[in-house]
């Protein structure tokens, strides 16, 4: 398939929030950092991307526009592009591509269920004051290797620690 090599510098936007998805991109080297940023609020870190992930196929269906910012978080980046309509193209004669792309999509949405389930269940435990039950979802969020997900695990702790305080 047709790609481009591009190697843009640490802190180099490479996809942007509400964008027209143009390409899909391939880590061969570095990482990224998906932010989101809602209405009035500061940006989020919600994943972070290395070596032999994707980024930015999930703007391939639906409305056709990222739905993060994708910086470059640590280099040197390598990054393979390929473009949206030429990936596209490519699907529709190739099923085993087709089952890849939705493999991909099925197994970031069960990760996102379990982690958001966990969240949820963090922030129960704070508001019954649930100490054993919040440290078990931080020891399992903690087990990540995202680092948006180690940051809510800290965060989680932090806010015990405000409640627990006279």
């Amino acid at each position: 398939m047709n790609h481009t090599t591009l190697k843009p510098a640490i802190g180099e936007v490479v996809m942007r929030q509400d964008t027209p998805a143009e390409r899909v991109l391939v880590v061969q080297a570095g990482e990224l950092r998906v932010e989101r940023i809602e209405s009035g609020g500061r940006p989020q870190l919600i994943a972070t991307i290395g070596p032999d992930e994707m980024v930015g196929e999930m703007a391939l269906i639906g409305d056709q526009r990222h739905s993060a910012t994708v910086t470059v978080s640590r280099g040197p980046a390598e990054l393979l592009a390929v473009k949206a309509d030429d990936l596209l193209q490519a699907a529709i004669y190739d099923s085993d591509l087709v089952m890849e792309l939705l493999a991909l999509s099925s197994h970031r949405c069960r990760q996102t269920n379990h982690h958001l389930a966990l969240i949820l269940e963090g922030l129960d435990a704070l508001s019954t004051r649930n100490t054993p039950l919040l440290e078990r979802c931080c020891e399992e969020l903690d087990k990540s290797a995202d680092q948006a997900l180690c940051s809510t695990s800290k965060l989680l702790r932090r806010l015990a620690q405000t409640l627990n305080q006279p």
